[in-house]
């Protein structure tokens, strides 16, 4: 290999190994697939609806960075 490929190689590997990482966050889902949920909504649900709209907002935010 020579010298001169070398470091443009590295640099392409670097490149390609930051790119950009998509994360797709699901909390709220996994919640309501709990057995609890059920319960807990009946019990509180302004409760349970505030707080999925909350992890709902959140989740949003933390996505489109």
């Amino acid at each position: 290999m020579r010298q001169s490929a070398l470091p443009l190689k590295m640099l392409l590997l670097a490149l390609l190994l930051t790119g950009c990482v998509s994360v797709r966050l699901d909390n709220s889902q996994r919640l309501m697939e709990h057995p609890g949920f059920r319960k807990a909504a009946l019990a509180s649900p302004a409760f349970v609806e505030e707080a999925l709209k909350t992890i709902n907002r959140l989740e949003y935010e933390l996505e489109r960075k």
